[in-house]
């Protein structure tokens, strides 16, 4: 953000409020159409690695190399389809259920680091901030299976609301084990940290534990298989979006990989390095300007990493039960969650001490 300012107040020669602005916009406009190209492409991908793992296919014929074309083809027939309301729906709910969980994942990434000085906002509070607003998704969920006055979609939201309840716990947990490290809340501090002394999975062996915990509940709060019960198209129809069609459906496929960027790129950042090298191979960090877009490739490759890992094992497991997802939230994830970050606490008390 401080490079776009400079750039809007010295030299264009705009004043500051004016600057701001425009900062901020380009930044936000920036962040809209790379979700955009990024939801196509992860689309595409998530099809050729169900039909690599299935022995299929998958996407061919659309476009050129490996119908690489497809997912633009879907969204543009998603532009024009009708756009069906049920006729005993509360219609204003029904219409802003798919912004209100749209925004409420966008808005998690005006905290992240993607490279030095390539950040929206350095929060003070940055962790809790993401944890809080990617909340607001579950509200958008419950409103969309309310009102469109239907028992599947009904189900399907409370069973969301149940799930998000149940894995925010040991998600949230479990992000404290990198923050003891660190001791701060402020994303921009993980990478710097990282940067001196190395990735904070290496840091001890009780943030293993943490990272797994991490993930496994991250793969709930995107509702992915096996945790994909809100959606569960074998016993809900489509779950809490059932009655949706055109844009508003696809805006909650949409959430769905954007939600999964998200979690990704907490991972990276706080567990992974961030957008530094393993080992401190090149000081990414300490790099000019120019040279900024290195350390966007390389955080970009490792979320795609935890991305492909998540479809891979959505291709693999089978949907588990509402009460075995209720008790693996409680009864095991939860604890080694606590044991993770109180592990954490007493190796770094030990060393240091």
């Amino acid at each position: 953000m401080e490079t776009l300012i400079d750039f809007f107040t010295g030299t264009l020669g705009l004043g500051p409020t004016l600057a701001l602005s425009l900062a901020y916009a380009t930044a936000i406009g920036s962040l809209l159409g790379f979700i955009t190209v990024y939801a196509m492409f992860a689309i595409w991908m998530e099809r050729k690695v169900a039909a690599h793992i299935q022995q299929r296919f998958g996407p061919m014929e659309v476009g050129g190399w490996h119908g690489w074309a497809q997912s633009p083809a879907d969204a543009l027939k998603l532009m024009f389809k009708e756009d069906i309301i049920p006729s005993g729906a509360n219609k204003v709910l029904f219409w802003i259920a798919p912004a209100i969980v749209f925004c409420g994942v966008l808005a998690g990434f005006i905290a992240i680091p993607f490279a030095a000085g390539v950040q929206i906002v350095d929060i003070d509070l940055g962790v809790f901030f993401i944890i809080a607003i990617a909340s607001i998704e579950v509200i958008g969920v419950i409103m969309a299976g309310w009102s469109s006055n239907s028992k599947y979609s009904l189900f399907g939201a409370v069973r969301e609301a149940a799930q998000v309840v149940s894995y925010e716990l040991p998600s949230a947990t479990a992000l404290l084990a990198p923050i003891l490290v660190v001791g701060s809340f402020k994303l921009g501090d993980f990478n710097t940290y990282q940067a001196e002394h190395g990735w904070i999975i290496f840091s001890n062996p009780f943030m293993w534990i943490a990272l797994l915990v991490y993930f496994i509940a991250s793969l709930a709060g995107c509702k992915r298989a096996p945790f994909d019960l809100p959606e569960a198209e074998s016993e809900l129809v489509s779950g809490f979006h059932t009655e949706y069609s055109g844009m508003r459906f696809s805006f909650f496929g949409l959430e769905e990989f954007v939600s999964m960027l998200l979690v990704s790129a907490i991972t990276c950042t706080l567990f992974l390095g961030g957008y530094t090298l393993p080992f401190n191979f090149l000081d990414v960090a300490n790099l000019a300007a120019p040279f900024h877009l290195l350390g966007v490739a390389v955080l970009i490759v490792k979320i795609f990493a935890v991305i492909f890992v998540q479809m891979w094992l959505r291709w693999t497991l089978p949907r588990m039960r509402v009460d075995q997802v209720m008790t693996m939230g409680y009864k095991y994830l939860l604890p080694w969650a606590l044991f993770a970050v109180a592990g954490t606490a007493v190796w770094h008390v030990w060393m240091e001490g």
